[in-house]
């Protein structure tokens, strides 16, 4: 009862009770046997923890990244790479101690910070969002002042004549963050 007690006020979201703990004691040797035979295993196939080569930097971009994604900032790949050589100016990282920035890397980058990549399509990859809602008004204007109808007002683009060609921009995007412009890769 006191090692549930202790545990569920340090952890109370963890819901630790008494019969819980009374059923891994009954099993001790069953879950030391377990622990011991998958650490026996792991230690054949695990990998080294890999560490950042310049942690100051990383940290840095890390922040710059989450505060640009608050912001609505477009991230692509060129734009996350300019940003860590703009750090690395910051932290004095001398010329030839530089990463190379590889696909690699910013896959890695993407990962740990939990990005995904999406392709935007249509006018969603040309087109300002605050250039789009001013020109809207200025259309809404327009109308109102030339008293068109609903009946003569039409929607066309060409987009239906570019179907089949690829999208011009890329852009990274928290994972749990979906649009409806926005289609995953």
């Amino acid at each position: 009862m006191k090692t549930a007690e202790h545990f569920a006020s340090i952890y109370p979201n963890v819901l630790i009770k008494q019969p819980l703990i009374s059923s891994w004691l009954k099993d001790e040797a069953k879950w030391r046997a377990q622990w011991h035979e998958t650490n026996r295993e792991s230690n054949r196939t695990a990998k080294q923890a890999q560490q950042t080569e310049h942690p100051a930097v990383s940290e840095m971009l890390d922040l710059w990244v989450s505060k640009a994604m608050a912001d609505g900032i477009l991230l692509t790949g060129g734009v996350l790479r300019q940003k860590w050589y703009t750090f690395a100016d910051l932290v004095g990282v001398p010329a030839d101690e530089r990463l190379n920035l590889s696909n690699g890397w910013l896959t890695w980058f993407k990962e740990r910070n939990g990005l995904k990549e999406w392709k935007r399509h249509g006018e969603a990859s040309s087109s300002n969002a605050k250039t789009v809602e001013e020109e809207r008004k200025q259309v809404q204007k327009i109308i109102q002042e030339q008293g068109y109808g609903l009946k003569d007002i039409y929607n066309m683009d060409e987009t239906g004549l570019f179907y089949g060609h690829a999208p011009r921009y890329l852009l990274l995007a928290f994972k749990l963050i979906q649009t409806h412009r926005m289609v995953p890769n």
